[in-house]
């Protein structure tokens, strides 16, 4: 049956659901759902799924993303408060029917849980890994801006130095071009008159090498300073070289930081509404539940004593109905589909399709029938306000109204209704309530 619903509005199959691989928040970025079925076609599908039910009179549950419309039960008796003479008015056909309304509705809510459970851990670790992204991204812009203010003051060192070297060049480069001016203006008989005052010509030579000295020292300093000053060109070349790109890089840093801080904004809106509408569902679902505990009473109250249904005691002492292990016992436990805590009404024999089915104690068969989530059931009754519902079933061999005996084959194991696979959900319910079977076997 919930594959039936799931197909029908277009969501995975309940295998492909089951057997999907966890989700990470690469999935949940890519939308990868398996099947060919994105998670942004699920949200898609979300924001326009609506199943209108009419049954004396039109309920309406809207399903979307952002918000769950969920309508009252409370109209033209589909509600459980029914007036005492109302309600004993209603067949119990139409009981049963109200049931599987309820039931229906219960497990397109489960569904839509579902669907949300499977995205709500890839959008929430999705989220953590942006403001992990975020926080990162601001660590190494603040790192850069350190490096920042080390070029910067760097460079500033290097410009002054580069200034005080210009200086120097440019004062060297005219005393010394003052010099040479100077030696070219004098006329050539000043050399002769050099060489003719010196006493011999190894003063004259020592006078000469003098002055060639002085011309070299200048055409020294003037390149030494020179050099020095193209080496401090370099320097800050290469240090406003590495300004800008320090620029650049924290410039394309805030750039990814803001689309980080608006991806995660983006998700933090999912995951705030996942879990408005998860709030929603189990709202909706605890009302069903409550509503069918109740719909349940009042079948029990009108087949208690029917007019024409001679019930059969029973012995009192119940056998096992089925040949195969316990898979999940009466009480508590992780709800399969759900992924948190509920309430389980009976106990769970693992067994393959087609396995006998057989009544716990002698008794009458007040029911047999499609009974909503519970698929192809059996409820027997064995006097003293004793019960025993046999659910899920392939195939159904009495009809209610029938006696049956302890040990009588009357149905096979299937997976029909509100179930994950081949078993029998069995319970024990006294004056309708559930009890634990464990008490009884």
């Amino acid at each position: 049956m919930l594959n039936a619903i799931a197909m029908k509005f277009g969501f995975p199959s309940w295998p492909q659901l089951t057997n999907h691989r966890h989700l990470d928040s690469q999935d949940l970025e890519r939308g990868s759902m398996g099947g060919g079925l994105s998670l942004l076609k699920i949200f898609d599908r979300f924001r326009l799924l609506k199943v209108t039910i009419a049954a004396a009179g039109i309920c309406v549950f809207q399903f979307t993303f952002t918000s769950l419309v969920i309508c009252s039960l409370l109209v033209s008796g589909l509600a459980i408060g029914f007036a005492p003479g109302m309600a004993y008015a209603q067949s119990v056909e139409d009981l049963q029917n109200y049931q599987k309304l309820v039931e229906q509705q219960k497990q397109l809510i489960d569904l839509q849980q579902y669907q949300i459970n499977a995205i709500s851990r890839p959008a929430q670790e999705r989220l953590e890994a942006l403001q992990r992204n975020v926080f990162a991204t601001d660590q190494q812009i603040n790192n850069n801006l350190g490096k920042l203010k080390q070029a910067e003051a760097q460079l500033q060192d290097l410009e002054a130095d580069l200034s005080y070297l210009e200086i120097e060049l440019s004062s060297k480069r005219i005393t010394t071009i003052a010099r040479l001016q100077h030696l070219q203006r004098q006329k050539l008989d000043h050399w002769w008159a050099l060489l003719l005052s010196s006493r011999d010509l190894n003063q004259f030579a020592s006078r000469r090498h003098q002055i060639g000295r002085i011309y070299e020292g200048d055409r020294q300093l003037l390149g030494q300073i020179k050099q020095k000053s193209d080496k401090l060109e370099t320097k800050r070349q290469q240090v406003a070289k590495a300004k800008n790109e320090i620029i650049l890089l924290n410039q394309k840093l805030a750039y990814q930081k803001a689309n980080f801080q608006a991806e995660a904004e983006a998700q933090l809106n999912i995951v705030r509404r996942l879990n408005s509408d998860r709030v929603a569902l189990e709202l909706a679902e605890d009302r069903l539940a409550q509503d069918s505990r109740k719909i349940a009473l009042l079948i029990l109250s009108k087949t208690q004593s029917p007019q024409n249904m001679i019930l059969i005691p029973g012995t009192g002492q119940m056998m096992y109905p089925t040949i195969g292990p316990i898979s999940s016992t009466y009480g508590y436990r992780v709800h399969p589909i759900l992924g948190y805590e509920k309430f389980h009404a009976g106990i769970d024999f693992a067994a393959d399709y087609g396995t006998l089915i057989y009544a716990a104690d002698s008794g009458t068969v007040i029911f047999a029938g499609w009974y909503g989530g519970y698929g192809n059931a059996v409820v027997v009754s064995h006097g003293n306000g004793i019960t025993t519902l046999y659910a899920h079933t392939e195939e159904i061999y009495v009809k209610e109204g029938q006696a049956v005996q302890k040990g009588q084959p009357i149905a096979a194991v299937g997976s029909t209704g509100y179930s994950t696979g081949p078993h029998l959900h069995f319970e024990v319910r006294a004056n309708g309530e559930p009890t634990d079977p464990a008490a009884f076997l």
